[in-house]
């Protein structure tokens, strides 16, 4: 358990709570403070709900990054920013990265804190191409010196 993290959070929610502000991903922080495995279960959770998306079989790279921009602007996931791609990957930025997007600037984080993105577009992907598929954070604003989270 991370007791700083755990405390910010808490005091983060108290906060906005008085204030009448939404607190829903900051309660998300307060539970990764709490540890135990909760990156899985959010990847999980992110991989069940990417895969109920509505979305055609598609096996053209191209028009799948396609399909990942439109799908992340109309459920406010982020804005997708392509980095790089190849037949068997795709490495993209996400902006405004729905989970972390609430967190004030000066919160950091040891370690990416965005699962539930990275199981989405899991799902997402595999639900387009019929295959299976893994996705990964591998940088997240949450971090030092991290302008916006990255995923593979």
């Amino acid at each position: 358990m991370d007791r700083i993290l755990l405390e910010y959070m808490l005091s983060k929610m108290k906060k906005g709570l008085k204030q009448g502000e939404d607190i829903g991903n900051i309660k998300i922080g307060a539970l990764f403070a709490l540890g135990s495995q909760l990156e899985a279960i959010f990847y999980f959770v992110g991989h069940e709900l990417g895969s109920k998306f509505d979305v055609n079989v598609i096996q053209d790279q191209d028009e799948i990054i396609k399909n990942l921009v439109r799908i992340s602007e109309e459920y406010n996931l982020g804005k997708f920013i392509l980095d790089e791609s190849s037949p068997d990957h795709i490495t993209f930025t996400l902006d405004n990265c729905n989970s972390c997007r609430d967190f004030p600037d000066e919160f950091q984080s040891e370690s990416p804190f965005c699962s539930f993105e990275a199981g989405v577009f899991a799902g997402i992907v595999e639900r387009m191409t019929n295959k299976h598929c893994f996705a990964q954070e591998l940088a997240c604003k949450l971090q030092k010196n991290v302008s916006n989270c990255q995923f593979m």
